[in-house]
C-alpha cells in the first residue's frame, strides 16, 4: 500500500500531466495505481503567482478518483468561467493543488458559535444548501 504523501504527490503529477498533454506537452508514462480506480471526489486548484487562476471539482464520488482529478484538472485549467482557458506561456507559472473530499455529512448545531466550535481549519470544508440550491 502506497504512503498517504505518495499518494498526494501522485494526484498531483496526474494533475499537472494532464493539463501538460493538452497543452501540447510530452509526459512520461501514464500513472497507474489500483487506488486510482476506486471512486472519489476532488477539487483542483490552479495559482499564478499566488492568485486563483482556476477551480473546479465535485462534492460527491461519482467516478473513479483518477478520472476525477484528470477532469477536474483540465475543467479548472480551460473551462473555469470565471479565467480565459490557460495558455502554454503560463503553464510554467501554475501552482496545482489537489484536494480529497470524503462524503458528507450533516452537521448538526444550533448555533455558529457551535459550528465554529467543531469545524477544523483547513481540514473540513462546509455545503451550504438553500432551497434548491
Amino acid at each position: 500500500m502506497q504512503p498517504e504523501s505518495d499518494k498526494g504527490v501522485t494526484l498531483l503529477k496526474l494533475a499537472r500531466a494532464e493539463i501538460a498533454v493538452k497543452l501540447g506537452h510530452k509526459v512520461d508514462s501514464p500513472i497507474e495505481a489500483g487506488w486510482l480506480d476506486e471512486p472519489g471526489a476532488s477539487f483542483v486548484t490552479l495559482t499564478r503567482y499566488g492568485e486563483l487562476r482556476g477551480c473546479i471539482g465535485t462534492l460527491e464520488a461519482h467516478r473513479p478518483l483518477g478520472v476525477d482529478v484528470r477532469e477536474n484538472a483540465l475543467a479548472a485549467a480551460f473551462r473555469d468561467p470565471r479565467f480565459m482557458p490557460l495558455a502554454l506561456a503560463e503553464f510554467d507559472d501554475v501552482r496545482v493543488e489537489v484536494s480529497l473530499l470524503s462524503a458528507s455529512e450533516p452537521l448538526r448545531v444550533a448555533s455558529e458559535q457551535d459550528a465554529l466550535a467543531v469545524l477544523r481549519p483547513n481540514i473540513d470544508g462546509v455545503v451550504f444548501e438553500y432551497g434548491h440550491y
